[in-house]
């Protein structure tokens, strides 16, 4: 997970795949989703981050010297994967439940979300984030949330 100051959005890399919302601004709806969200970014088949980041204030669990390593690993397990996908149908998520963090991954139009949260979020909330964020990045709507 990049260091707090590296939110950013890479524009050359934005538009290679069709889109019909905008990805930093999606990462932004993905931290007001949810106040225990650490880290929402988008990642290129190459695992570079070309929108969103760290929230303000959370400092990442692991050092910077190894974001690169991390986004990388990450994307290879998810292309290696798809090999898989004639056999068993696409990858609708992954979520990895760790001691101080989880993380959901899943596909957004060509590209990769990463997303952080807190351990106390679990596997229910995990999934009604992802079917939220799939449903404002398909049709630029944002629904409301459930109480």
């Amino acid at each position: 997970m990049p260091s707090q100051d590296k939110f950013y959005i890479d524009e050359t890399r934005l538009f290679d795949s069709l889109m019909t919302y905008p990805l930093d601004k999606l990462c932004l709806q993905v931290f007001k989703y949810d106040r225990r969200v650490r880290y929402a970014g988008i990642l290129d088949d190459t695992g570079r981050v070309v929108a969103g980041g760290m929230r303000k204030g959370i400092l990442s669990l692991e050092p910077a010297s190894e974001d690169l390593r991390l986004m990388a690993n990450l994307t290879i397990q998810i292309g290696t994967d798809k090999t898989w996908d004639q056999y068993f149908g696409r990858i609708q998520y992954t979520f990895v439940k760790r001691e101080k963090v989880n993380m959901l991954i899943f596909g957004v139009g060509n590209n990769l979300m990463l997303i952080t949260t807190q351990p106390d979020f679990d596997l229910q909330q995990i999934a009604h984030l992802r079917d939220t964020v799939m449903t404002i990045y398909s049709t630029g709507m944002i629904p409301e949330k459930e109480k």
